[in-house]
């Protein structure tokens, strides 16, 4: 077991210093006192007139001048008044955990941030050391705290000093560790005792039974007794202070005594209200004895007027029962201050480990850098060893040993690994080229091929397009087998000839912007105030209808009127196909822009004139002449129209995969290629030579009377089609709602876009039919024209034909014109509103 060191116990009271040297006895019930010391200040620390810091200063010179302190541990008493004592039960919890619970009931405790504070706690009662963590016990513990700056003022006159001290308990705690090993411990009893420690100006009591602890600050102390003869007497506070003490020798005790009476009933009423108050929360304890300390005790008649009114025994402490060395308790100046010694007993049992509460208060910043001082001289020391080993290693050592190793052994090895990994890097370096070189020709190789993924893009784009086209079946509710039917439903039926779509990286400046300024005031008023940008497809649909001018019957029906069949060549294409185009439901699918681009007219139209041209188109159609596809389809401008002319082919055919509903009806007038259009030609041919061979040449007037003349439409519509990206199929019938009421949303977020735009537009003057047709005759004209001026002129290199110029009749090769110049939209009234979808 380690040698315990000596403690010197100071405490600094209010009227002296009191310091007691102790070391452990020869057995744990016995401490023996090597020395000890008494010094009375000049002046009470509380005195008006006294300067505490300069007396405490040099009570503490003359206490290291007197005494050596070197080898002992030095433990300070503190105030109790500035400090917290608290007793907490603690649920059941295991052992191991008790600190964490005990620092969260500090934080509950202490009204102060624990950072502001020291604390500390210990366990009261059994503590049996052979408990495991793991197991629960229901433990009590004492929580002991005191501000930061308290104590470091308590610390710094003892630094001044020159004195380190070790150990910082309160005052309270120190008596309680002198009356529990003193006089409690081995007596035998359980009962309860009372410490009175009366201070200059305040008086610490403590009610134990040896294991718990209760204790008060009363204020009330021997000063109180001073002022009151100095109010009474009319006396100097130096003065009075002697006249108390030496009470009995004065020429009128009892007028002393009467003037201090006062202060002794309150003093008497707080001992008496806190030894209530315990036995109140402590209903099983007994008081056994009342113990007086400190010199405040001497007062005379103060141990017997709290004998009659506290009813209980009081003892004035006149020995200390555990000490030993009769050379300290021996000196009459031990003796005759023998009470005011007891804090330093207690201060000094706890240095020498006989205390029951041990906790420190001593700031741990200080400790740790004590600690540090104290290993510092041990580390250089190792230091200064390490050093010397390995100089010694150096200078004695073959400690050229490394280099004297030889690498002739491990040439050839060396060499070899430098080759085969130079050989490594010119491998990968040649992976790396063919890597690079296989990237660019697998892109080139996909710059000349279909995307197949786009093949399936048009024919659904054609049977979405085929729905917005008039079906006069489902709209009038006329049927395709009654022969009654049959002329109602040839007027209300879109043929549908060509479809040419084309590619522009610039919709902007290569088409909208080349639309004749009529042509584009035909365009909803939203498409015309918001121009299209970017790239994208357009379009273009070539057809005819046979709807023929209203007669005076069909005139006097309103455009809405379901009976209306009759509304002429021009406004049956806006009314009944146009209109329809512009859906706000087709904008879902990237359709918008929808421009009538030319349009011709034939009122005596015949079968035989459409024998001559498949039932084509009579005059050139204007059509955009191909330009690349987007990069995104790699598939070639050629690609995409000629897949597109393909599925028209495979329509028109009625073979497998052909179009039902209105465009597999528009597209029965269309040939299935060139050879079936020269075929049937031919053939038309051939009858109407028989026919004029067996009627003698032309066709009589009677003939001509019952030949049925129909008016027949020739246009060209246009239109920007950007395809949306598809989105992820819904794969629960939770995300299909939602993704019909977000479509739903959007269509109708564009409905009242346009409807907006039709009421903020500016009135434009929508051009008639014979400006359509006056316009769309002087396009073809240009175009004849420069297809003549090219086959009748020089042989010479064929030129290359300006860029945006339109093909010429389906089936021929594609002449080409300059595409027209942009031109600003005129302002006029609006064009009549898209019907609601």
């Amino acid at each position: 077991m380690a040698k315990i060191q000596a403690v010197w116990a100071i405490d600094i009271g209010q009227a002296a210093l009191k310091a007691l040297k102790l070391v452990p006895g020869p057995t744990p019930e016995q401490v023996v006192a090597e020395a000890f010391d008494y010094i009375e200040y000049p002046k009470i620390l509380s005195q008006p007139d006294a300067d505490s810091e300069e007396l405490v200063r040099e009570a503490l010179a003359t206490f290291t001048d007197r005494n050596d302190l070197k080898g002992c541990k030095v433990a300070i008493a503190v105030p109790g008044q500035a400090g917290l004592v608290k007793f907490i039960k603690l649920p059941p919890v295991e052992k191991k955990r008790i600190p964490d619970i005990v620092k969260f009931e500090a934080k509950q405790q202490i009204p102060f941030a624990l950072d502001e504070v020291v604390w500390a706690y210990q366990q009261i009662g059994d503590d049996d050391d052979e408990t495991g963590d793991d197991e629960f016990m229901m433990a009590e513990v004492g929580l002991f705290a005191m501000k930061r700056d308290q104590i470091n003022r308590a610390i710094l006159p003892l630094a001044v000093a020159g004195i380190e001290v070790d150990i910082v308990q309160m005052a309270p705690i120190a008596l309680y560790n002198f009356i529990a090993y003193d006089q409690i411990k081995g007596s035998g009893s359980k009962d309860s005792v009372v410490l009175i420690d009366i201070g200059a100006d305040n008086t610490d009591l403590i009610i134990t039974d040896g294991t718990r602890i209760w204790q008060r600050n009363v204020p009330i102390g021997g000063n109180h007794f001073t002022r009151a003869l100095t109010k009474e007497l009319k006396l100097t506070f130096a003065k009075a202070e002697h006249l108390k003490r030496n009470a009995t020798k004065a020429p009128d005790p009892r007028a002393i005594f009467t003037a201090m009476r006062g202060v002794f009933n309150d003093f008497t009423s707080e001992v008496n209200r806190s030894i209530g108050f315990y036995s109140s929360i402590n209903r099983s304890s007994k008081i056994r004895k009342v113990v007086g300390l400190g010199n405040g005790f001497k007062l005379p008649g103060l141990q017997k007027f709290l004998q009659q009114n506290l009813s209980q025994e009081v003892e004035k402490l006149d020995d200390f029962v555990r000490l030993e060395g009769e050379e300290v308790k021996g000196a009459p100046q031990f003796q005759d201050n023998l009470a005011s010694f007891a804090v330093a007993y207690g201060l000094g049992v706890q240095g020498v480990a006989r205390g029951g509460l041990s906790t420190n208060l001593l700031p741990p910043e200080i400790e740790r850098i004590r600690m540090i001082r104290a290993k510092k001289p041990w580390a250089l020391a190792a230091s200064a060893l390490i050093m010397l080993g390995l100089s010694s290693l150096f200078v004695l050592g073959d400690y050229r040993a490394f280099a004297k190793v030889s690498t002739h052994q491990f040439k050839e090895a060396v060499d070899q690994a430098t080759s085969v990994s130079k050989r490594g890097a010119e491998i990968k370096s040649g992976l790396t080229t063919a890597q690079g070189a296989f990237k660019a020709k697998y892109e080139e190789g996909k710059s000349l091929i279909i995307d197949p993924t786009n093949r399936g893009m048009w024919p659904q784009f054609l049977r979405m397009i085929s729905s917005y086209f008039p079906d006069p079946t489902r709209e009038y509710g006329l049927k395709a087998n009654d022969p009654a039917d049959e002329y109602a439903i040839e007027k209300l039926t879109v043929h549908i000839d060509v479809i040419k779509p084309v590619w522009r990286t610039d919709v902007a400046t290569e088409w909208f912007d080349t639309l004749d300024p009529p042509f584009k005031r035909l365009m909803h008023p939203y498409d015309v105030a918001n121009p299209p940008t970017g790239e994208g497809w357009i379009i273009q649909i070539v057809g005819h209808h046979y709807n023929p001018y209203p007669s005076a019957e069909q005139q006097k029906l309103k455009p809405d009127d379901p009976k209306r069949m009759e509304f002429g060549p021009f406004e049956f294409l806006t009314r009944k196909v146009m209109s329809k185009l512009n859906y706000p439901s087709l904008r879902l699918y990237g359709v918008s822009h929808v421009a009538l681009a030319w349009q011709t007219s034939d009122r005596n139209w015949t079968s035989e004139k459409g024998s001559a041209t498949n039932n084509l188109a009579s005059k050139t159609v204007p059509l955009l002449d191909r330009a690349a596809p987007p990069e995104s389809s790699e598939g070639g401008g050629g690609g995409m129209g000629g897949m597109m002319e393909s599925m028209m082919a495979n329509m028109k055919g009625g073979g497998k995969g052909g179009m039902g509903g209105p465009m597999g009806g528009m597209m029965g007038g269309m040939g299935g290629g060139r050879g079936q259009s020269e075929m049937m030609a031919g053939m038309m041919a051939g009858m109407m030579g028989g026919r004029m061979g067996m009627g003698g040449g032309a066709m009589d007037a009677e003939a001509q009377k019952k030949l049925r003349k129909l008016t027949r439409t020739d246009f060209l519509i246009q239109f920007l089609w950007k395809p949306e990206e598809p989105g992820a199929a819904p794969t629960t019938p939770e995300e299909e709602k939602a993704q019909i009421e977000e479509r739903t949303a959007k269509v109708k977020k564009i409905r009242e876009d346009m409807s907006e735009a039709e009421k903020n537009s500016p009135a434009v003057t929508v051009p008639k039919d014979d400006e359509i047709e006056k316009l769309s005759s002087k396009k073809t004209a240009d175009i004849e024209n420069a297809i003549n001026n090219a086959l009748s002129g020089p042989a010479a290199p064929a030129q290359a034909a300006p860029p945006g110029a339109p093909v010429g009749t389906p089936g021929g090769p594609a002449a080409k014109v300059p595409a027209p110049k942009a031109s600003a939209v005129p302002k006029g009234p609006a064009v009549p509103a898209a019907p609601k979808s």
